[in-house]
Order: C-alpha cells, then sequence, then structure tokens
C-alpha cells in the first residue's frame, strides 16, 4: 500500500522510489530530495514537498508514538519544503545510513486522510503504492486491491488477500496444497520438506543478528563472570542444528562474514561448560545437593524472558536446560508480544533471546541497542554504574562512525567496539539468520525488497 522515498536492490546499493534524485550536503547535514511529480495518494490528492514534511513531522511528533521515532528523533532536526517537488532534511548529526533508514521507515501516508479520519485512519489506510485498501476482517484477512493509476504502472494482479495464520505448521499445510502462493519467515526444519514437493524457497543473509540480551543492571547478569560463564555455557551450534536445521552462521562478535565491518581476529565465543564451572567457582558460586549454586545463601538464579513466539520458546528452553548444567535455577518468563517488549525496556528480566533486523549490511555493525540511551538499549547499561567508563567510549564509538563515511577508517573503530562487548560480555553473539520465503513457481517477475520483503507491483501468476 505503501511506497518509500527510496528503497535498496540486492546489491545493497541505494535506488530511486518517490524521490527521483538526492543530494548530501558537503558537510553531510542536509539531504534534498526531488519528488516525482506524477504521484498522487489513493484518495486522489497529490504526493509531494508538504506531504513528506506532514509524514516526518507526524513521525517525530512525541505523542504520536512512531515506532520511527527512536531512529529518527536523534538524526532530523527539521524537514523544510524547498519547493512543490523538493524538500530538505536537516540532520543533527552526519549519518552514513540515513538513506538506507529511509528506505524502510519513509512509507508516506495521505494527509488528507490523517486529518479526514483521525484515530480511525488505520482501518482506512491511503497510500501511494501498487495495491489500495480493500477490505479487512480482524485474526482472517486483509484485501488489497489494484491501483489502476499506480505511477510506476498499472499492476498485472487484480487484488492481494495477506491471511493471518499464526501457526506455521498451518501455513505450511496451506502452501503444500496450492491454497496461498507465499509463506514468509519459513521454519528452517520444513526447507527441504517443501523443495522436495518442487516448492522454491528463497533464501538470503539477512542483515541483523541474534543474542542473548543480559541484564547489566541487576544481579546476578551484573557479574563479569556470571556473564561470562553464560556464555560459555551456551552450545549455540545445538540450538543452531535443532531449531534452525543448521541454516544459521555463528556470530563471532555480532557481524556476519557478509559484512564489510567483520573482523575475523576478534575472539569467538566458545562452547566449554567446564571454564563456566570453573568461572563460577572462582567467583563462590558453590553447588549444593540439589546441583544449584548458592552465595551468602543466595541461589544462582536467571529469569528466561520470551516472548509467545514458538521458536522462541523452544530456544528459551535449551538455554533454561544448558544454564541449568551449570548450576543455574533457570526459569522461563512467556509473556505475550507487547507484555514482553515492556519487560525488556524496563529491564525486568535476567536473560533473554533478542534478535535484531537490519536494512542493510552495510549497516549492520553489531552496535544496534549498545548506545545507552537508545530506545532499545536492552543490556541496561545505562544502569550500570560500574560500566559507566565503557559505555561512554561505546557511545563515542559508535557516534563516530556514523558520521564517518570512509569504510575503512569506520571498520577500524568498529573493531574496538566488538572487542570491547566481547571483552565484557555485554552480551552473548548467538547467530545470523538465514532469511526463508517460500514462494510457489506460479509467481512470476517478484522482487525482494529489504531482503524480505517480496514486493508484487509487476507481479504475475503462471496458472
Amino acid at each position: 500500500m505503501y511506497d518509500t522515498l527510496v528503497w535498496i536492490d540486492e546489491n545493497e546499493d541505494i535506488q530511486p522510489a518517490l524521490a527521483e534524485s538526492w543530494e548530501i550536503a558537503s558537510d553531510g547535514l542536509s539531504i534534498v530530495f526531488r519528488l516525482r511529480q506524477d504521484v498522487k495518494f489513493h484518495d486522489g490528492t497529490p504526493f509531494n514537498a508538504e506531504a513528506v514534511k506532514f509524514n516526518y513531522d507526524r513521525m517525530l511528533d512525541p505523542a504520536f508514538n512512531s515506532r520511527n521515532l527512536a531512529i529518527l528523533q536523534p538524526i532530523i532536526a527539521s524537514v523544510d519544503v524547498v519547493d512543490a517537488y523538493t524538500v530538505r532534511f536537516n540532520l543533527k548529526r552526519v549519518d552514513v545510513n540515513f538513506l538506507a533508514e529511509a528506505s524502510w521507515s519513509s512509507k508516506m501516508v495521505s494527509p488528507e486522510a490523517v486529518r479526514l479520519h483521525g484515530a480511525e485512519f488505520a482501518a482506512n489506510p491511503v497510500g501511494t503504492g501498487p495495491f489500495r485498501f480493500g477490505s479487512f476482517e480482524p485474526d482472517s484477512h486483509l484485501e488489497l486491491v489494484r491501483n489502476d493509476d499506480y505511477w510506476g504502472g498499472r499492476p498485472y494482479l487484480d487484488a492481494v488477500r495477506v491471511r493471518f495464520m499464526p501457526e506455521a505448521s498451518a501455513r505450511i499445510i496451506e502452501l503444500e496444497a496450492g491454497t496461498v502462493d507465499i509463506v514468509y519467515a519459513i521454519p528452517a526444519k520444513d526447507v527441504a520438506r517443501l523443495e522436495a514437493a518442487a516448492i522454491p524457497i528463497e533464501k538470503r543473509n539477512v542483515p541483523g543478528f541474534q543474542m542473548l540480551a543480559l541484564n547489566l543492571a541487576r544481579a546476578p547478569t551484573s557479574e563479569l563472570a556470571v556473564r561470562k560463564a553464560i556464555a560459555l555455557a551456551i552450545n549455540r551450534q545445538v540450538i543452531i542444528d535443532q531449531v534452525l536445521a543448521g541454516r544459521a552462521e555463528l556470530s563471532r562478535a555480532g557481524v556476519s562474514r557478509v559484512s564489510p565491518f567483520y573482523h575475523d581476529d576478534v575472539p569467538m565465543i566458545q562452547h566449554d561448560p567446564a571454564a563456566a564451572e570453573r568461572l563460577l567457582d572462582q567467583a563462590g558460586w558453590v553447588r549444593g545437593a540439589d546441583g544449584i549454586r548458592r552465595r551468602g545463601g543466595v541461589a544462582l538464579k536467571a529469569e528466561i524472558a520470551t516472548s509467545e513466539h514458538e521458536e522462541r520458546v523452544l530456544i528459551s528452553q535449551i538455554v533454561q536446560e544448558q544454564l541449568g548444567r551449570i548450576g543455574f535455577q533457570a526459569n522461563v518468563v512467556t509473556l505475550e508480544w507487547g507484555a514482553y517488549l515492556a519487560a525488556m525496556r524496563a529491564g525486568n528480566y535476567d536473560v533473554s533471546f533478542w534478535s535484531l533486523g537490519g536494512f542493510a549490511h552495510r549497516s549492520s555493525d553489531g552496535s544496534a541497542n549498545m548506545q545507552s540511551d537508545t530506545h532499545w538499549n536492552v543490556s541496561q547499561i545505562l544502569h550500570q554504574p560500574e560500566l559507566a567508563e565503557i559505555s561512554r567510549r561505546i557511545d563515542e564509538i559508535i557516534i563516530t562512525a556514523g558520521k564517518t563515511v570512509d569504510d575503512r577508517t569506520r571498520f577500524d573503530m568498529l573493531r574496538e567496539f566488538q572487542v570491547l562487548s566481547q571483552d565484557h560480555q555485554l552480551k552473548v553473539w548467538l547467530w545470523h539468520m538465514e532469511g526463508l520465503n517460500a514462494i510457489r513457481p506460479v509467481v512470476r517477475d517478484f522482487r525482494l525488497y529489504n531482503y524480505s520483503l517480496i514486493w508484487l507491483d509487476r507481479a504475475w501468476l503462471d496458472r
């Protein structure tokens, strides 16, 4: 339903979309976008510079509570209309990833529709995309219908129906039966079965990382020896093999091998439960007759928070079992998604499996979630006085790297961040996912957007 100002192709090059071109100021503190002049929203109102300003002002308004606010607010100072089809972004700081971020944060909605529907806009969405809103049935489906006036050319498909099917097994059954054509995020264990049924799987290295978030601000994970022991106790390869059918890359320091910021000389966490036990012994955590370690009469407990997602629950249960082997009293607490996110923000956990995607491998340097004031600093490092100096240095590296255009300089800077993260065990890096999307052979001429979203503006069905 929505277009963005730019998009990222499979080579990680920025391509024009609603913006035909752009120019970055010599000091990097402003970007001027020149917009297409042949675009209309689905309600017939024009897309122009005023619409771009409206959208960004809306996302930057804390009262609106946009999911993009945490990313955009530290970067954008203001957005100015230069003329009807030219808009200037004034930045608070240089950000080498700003255009990549715009590939997903700049989805344009109709200002007129927002004014008309107010709080009910979500039930009456209006964008500029190749398909417009048709109907919505809660817990059943969303119907999108062709936008005959699409600026990129009239789509071939008459409509797209998005069905909501929470159970992965149900999605796979319907895919095999031919009642659905596309399924996102196929469980790795089902890939061989689907390929044997001649259903192709699009496989991509997904920017981002998976990790165990460790709460640095409360015991016992505020203690370095405990954090180190957790890292040594986790058999990452076993989890990859059991849950992901081997389809993931072990993470060295939060950066995939395909990233330009990968360092092969940064220490890799090794599975060594005997070393983990020695660390806990030396720290005074002594096993009792029940196998649980205690110090000063206090049990070594780990509350493992997870959402209700089937795969996350399974990973959390394996982590629980592996920590139990070295003497933790580990418990899994399963929460509804909204409650889980609130718990992570509030620091109501000790350990949690955390997954973060990205827009491009060039912007996936492992530093996300680590700046002390970022919205999703799930390590709670801001509330750990003993790590104040480490936190300050990490902030300095991340901010400076974000303004450094030269890749070689950024490469060297980010190595220091990766080493600091490992030395102080600020998190337990796990793996980098492989994106698995099933697309039946009848769907032709689709394109993958940002490694995971399937764009159907020129797609057709070979039936």
